[in-house]
């Protein structure tokens, strides 16, 4: 079979002239409305964590067209949408998308023109957000459990000391009450590992409660939510100058005599001791410049029944030990150094319980001093001080009182 070449080139120039005229008719359908164009999008995304939040961060799109940004989450069913303030991609938006559920989000920002055309997607993925969850796993800083503390005795301050904390610890705000009653509040940074609380009021309660970030940069604290208590810390030695007014050595007056009897200042005292001078005095006098002073009345008179010299305070939980030092006695008597729970010293004939007592008369007093001890297992009223009886021709005086915390 003989086959003619020119006929088939005929033929084969046909077909593609037919195709390339197919082709152009598809492209001019494709671009019959225009070319397709898609607004600018923006540029290094990234997030800031929240409580139940979080803040979206973008530099913004160069496009001037761009109007707004739409933000979508969950599967596109939660939106927000917010205006294109700046088209500078040295600038940085910040998008704060409020009430969300603890746990980790992917969120979509489309950029939208002014002929609300939309360009594609960028994607902020893995975004923490934080709640009550992560809350519940917080907790307060640790304290140092060998050595929580060091007195200094002459500055009357305290040094607390606690354990390194987490790398998320922000701060540590701890409350102490000061000697004046004042309530304190300082903050120990994370960086450190003690505080010292000046002026410290010994006894009273020492609490800390720390606050968190859960990531660097996040827009929201978290501070655990209950405050810890820190062991009760106690002045060991001689504590008199926090709970004693005018312990003696000497004793001052509280009235305003000039003669040899009058009362002591700042303690209280039944009228029994009340029996010198007409009942103007009793209870101190200025021998040895000032002591406190039991006699019979006016020397030679009635015996001083049932007389009571104390005072009251509160003392936290220890172990504690009050001195008596005597000045001098003679004749005979019935002493008892008390110790009691309560704002009141008992009769001398009923006595009761006793937190501490030392009962003794003019054979057994003997001189210098003596020691009462008791022990506290909580925060307790105390009433401290001597109940007194003599015969005639009788007296009883003591120099000094000390208060004393022991181990």
């Amino acid at each position: 079979m003989k086959i003619n070449f020119k006929n088939i080139g005929l033929l084969l120039l046909l077909a593609v002239m037919f195709s390339c005229s197919k082709k152009n008719e598809n492209y001019k359908d494709l671009i019959k409305d225009g070319e397709v164009y898609y607004p600018g999008v923006i540029a290094n995304t990234n997030y800031r964590a929240g409580n139940l939040r979080a803040m979206l961060v973008w530099n913004p799109s160069p496009d001037p067209k761009i109007v707004k940004y739409k933000i979508y989450w969950n599967n596109k069913q939660d939106s927000l949408t917010v205006p294109a303030e700046t088209h500078s991609p040295l600038d940085t938006v910040k998008v704060l998308v409020p009430g969300l559920k603890e746990g980790t989000y992917n969120f979509n920002v489309y950029s939208i023109d002014n002929s609300n055309r939309v360009s594609i997607a960028m994607n902020i993925n893995g975004v923490r957000v934080y709640g009550p969850v992560y809350l519940s796993g917080i907790f307060n800083r640790g304290y140092n459990a060998d050595t929580p503390y060091v007195v200094n005795l002459n500055a009357g301050s305290v040094k607390i000391k606690f354990n390194t904390p987490d790398s998320i610890n922000l701060q540590t705000i701890v409350r102490y009450t000061d000697n004046t009653g004042k309530v304190n509040a300082v903050i120990l940074r994370p960086d450190s590992s003690a505080i010292t609380l000046p002026n410290f009021k010994f006894g009273t309660d020492v609490t800390y409660q720390s606050s968190y970030i859960p990531t660097k940069g996040a827009i929201d604290i978290f501070e655990v939510a209950n405050v810890s208590t820190f062991p009760v810390i106690r002045r060991i030695g001689d504590i008199t100058s926090f709970y004693i007014k005018n312990p003696g050595a000497p004793f001052q007056r509280g009235d305003s005599g000039t003669d040899k009897w009058g009362t002591p200042k700042d303690w209280l005292f039944n009228s029994n001791v009340l029996n010198q001078n007409g009942g103007r005095g009793g209870g101190w006098s200025w021998d040895s410049n000032g002591v406190i002073h039991f006699e019979t009345m006016d020397w030679g008179g009635a015996n001083l029944e049932n007389g009571k010299i104390y005072q009251t305070f509160t003392l936290p939980e220890g172990k504690y030990a009050m001195d008596f030092t005597v000045q001098g006695y003679g004749g005979n008597f019935k002493v008892n150094l008390l110790a009691v729970a309560g704002t009141t010293l008992p009769d001398i004939n009923n006595i009761g319980n006793t937190l501490g007592r030392f009962e003794g008369d003019q054979n057994s007093l003997s001189g210098g001093t003596r020691t009462i001890t008791f022990t506290l297992t909580q925060a307790t009223t105390v009433a401290v001080g001597w109940v007194v009886s003599t015969g005639q021709y009788t007296y009883l005086q003591f120099k000094s009182v000390k208060l004393r915390s022991v181990e």
